[in-house]
Formats: structure tokens, C-alpha cells, sequence
């Protein structure tokens, strides 16, 4: 697949307004918003003194301002950002996704991006991928050049429309995250702890 583009999604018709938590806009409004504070938390937690900080808070302080027009549940973005968060912890231990993460030192970070994309997402979808999708896109911001910035998280914005919405809207939006669990055989291995579709 290449980096700078994704096919279209078929579009799933709603059941519920513009602000109902399974609406494909709706979705993608709190899709943003987790993206930019998922990557924003893991700069403040792991980065320090990174240069793309400042982009980050930048980008951040804009994008809270966006969001309070844009996503009317504050609330809830804060508490499943604070979920994945909580997910990225119990897996960013395996030792799988730390050697998928060393392919992006010193590539093309929208073509590393997109291949491992690709790549997680080719078996299914989960609410595990989909946080270590979130975590692969910082990880790309935080080893490419600020130029780079704005791309990868354009790119990943796209995938996310283009590749995951639907499936989000078809387990009921992203509240539906709350309850995926990772089973303790999962935590070791990669296919195991990304494998189920639930």
C-alpha cells in the first residue's frame, strides 16, 4: 500500500444523529482527539526535552481548543485516553512490538508507518491494534524530523478514517473500547496479544 494514500470506506449508515457515539463524524471528531492526547501523553511521559515536543503541545493546545467545539464529551475522551494509555502499559512490554518500533529508525516514516499498518491490521481489527497503531504514530513523530510532523499525523488520521471507523462504528464507537481486556497468555506474544477481534 502506499504511504500517501488509502482506499476510500465505505461509509455504514448511522442509526443516530450527528452526536451519537456510533455516528462515522462523531467517531472520527473523538478519533482525532484520542490520536493527538495519546501521543501528547506519551511525549510528556517518555520524550523530556524531545525536539517534536513543542510541536506536540503546540498541536495539542490548538487541538483542545477544536475539540471543545468539535467533541462535546471532553469527559469521555479523557477517560478512554487515559484507558488506552492503560493498555499501551500492559503491552509495551512485548518484546514484538519493541522490534517492530526499530524499523523506523532511519526510514521513510510514512512508509514505515503505513507497512506496519498494513501488516497489524491484516488478520483483523481490535482495540489492542488500535493502540499500538496510536503508539506506532508517535513513534514515527518521535524519530522523524519536525517536517515530518504534520504528514504522519495527516496519514494516520486517514487510516484511521479510511480503515477503522467502520469497525469502531460497528461495535458501537469507541466507548465500546472500556471493556477489551488482554488475556495474561496474550501479554508475551504479539499474535496472541493482538490476535482477538473482540
Amino acid at each position: 500500500m502506499a504511504a500517501e494514500a488509502a482506499p476510500s470506506l465505505q461509509r455504514l449508515p448511522s442509526s443516530a444523529g450527528p452526536g451519537a457515539p456510533d455516528n462515522l463524524s462523531y467517531i472520527l471528531r473523538i478519533g482525532r482527539a484520542l490520536l493527538f492526547g495519546f501521543i501528547r501523553s506519551l511525549f510528556q511521559q517518555l520524550a523530556g526535552d524531545h525536539p517534536q515536543r513543542a510541536l506536540v503541545e503546540q498541536l495539542s493546545r490548538e487541538d483542545m481548543l477544536m475539540a471543545r467545539e468539535n467533541v462535546p464529551d471532553s469527559a469521555q475522551v479523557t477517560s478512554l485516553r487515559e484507558f488506552m494509555l492503560h493498555l499501551w502499559q500492559e503491552l509495551s512490554n512485548n518484546p514484538e512490538i519493541s522490534s517492530m518500533v526499530q524499523c523506523v529508525i532511519g526510514n521513510n516514516p510514512l512508509k514505515v508507518l503505513a507497512e506496519v499498518s498494513e501488516t497489524m491490521f491484516a488478520s483483523g481489527i481490535n482495540w489492542g491494534r488500535i493502540v499500538v497503531f496510536f503508539y506506532f504514530a508517535y513513534r514515527v513523530i518521535a524519530q522523524s524530523s519536525s517536517s515530518c510532523f504534520q504528514s504522519v499525523l495527516d496519514w494516520a488520521m486517514a487510516f484511521l478514517r479510511d480503515h477503522l471507523a467502520a469497525w469502531i462504528q460497528q461495535q458501537g464507537g469507541w466507548v465500546a473500547m472500556l471493556n477489551y481486556t488482554i488475556s495474561p497468555m496474550g501479554r508475551g506474544r504479539l499474535e496472541n496479544t493482538l490476535s482477538s477481534t473482540d
